[in-house]
């Protein structure tokens, strides 16, 4: 019989078949990870690009804040990351008055009440009168007749659709839209 070559007799113990085997399997494993589509990613947040020509968001922050004051937000950012920005909520703060949830804009001003400060209502434009809608900055009688109008043919599902539905433009719009809600069911 031949004596084995010198390549052969490496594995010639099962110590060394066995080294072999663990290297050739770690190498199609690596393979595998490598080959395959990465993985769909947990959480993703949306961030917004700014509008054409602004580099920067400046939002003014007051009222029951630690910092008052002119803050920079960045896009996507909302009302509670402005807040937060300006040092948090003062212990007086009536966080439940304002919408946290909101996305901030440039040049937006955003008010934190006092506890017993009795923020203002929000208007209803699915409930609201014709003299309420009225009231509503940048509102007169014409664009309160044509939500009353839009609304008797189709209740509003969100605020913006005073915007999808060409009633408001959009500086009116952002002048108001911290002033009106949405009630969706029965009326």
């Amino acid at each position: 019989m031949r004596a084995p070559t010198p390549a052969l007799r490496r594995f010639a113990t099962p110590r060394h078949a066995l080294q072999a085997a663990l290297i050739v399997a770690s190498l199609v494993a690596l393979a595998v990870l490598v080959a395959r589509e990465p993985a769909a990613p947990g959480v993703e947040v949306e961030r917004r690009a700014p509008a054409p020509g602004i580099d920067e968001i400046r939002v003014h922050v007051g009222g029951a804040v630690r910092s008052p004051g002119v803050i920079i937000a960045q896009p996507g950012d909302r009302v509670s990351d402005a807040i937060a920005r300006a040092g948090g909520v003062s212990p007086e703060a009536d966080t439940a008055a304002i919408n946290l949830a909101r996305r901030v804009q440039d040049q937006d001003q955003i008010v934190v009440p006092k506890i017993g400060q009795g923020a203002a209502r929000l208007i209803d434009i699915n409930r609201a009168s014709q003299q309420q809608l009225e009231a509503l900055p940048g509102i007169g009688p014409a664009r309160a007749t044509a939500i009353l109008a839009a609304r008797a043919q189709a209740p509003f599902q969100t605020t913006d659709e005073l915007l999808d539905r060409g009633l408001l433009s959009a500086a009116v719009y952002a002048q108001v839209r911290d002033l009106v809600a949405v009630s969706v069911g029965e009326r």
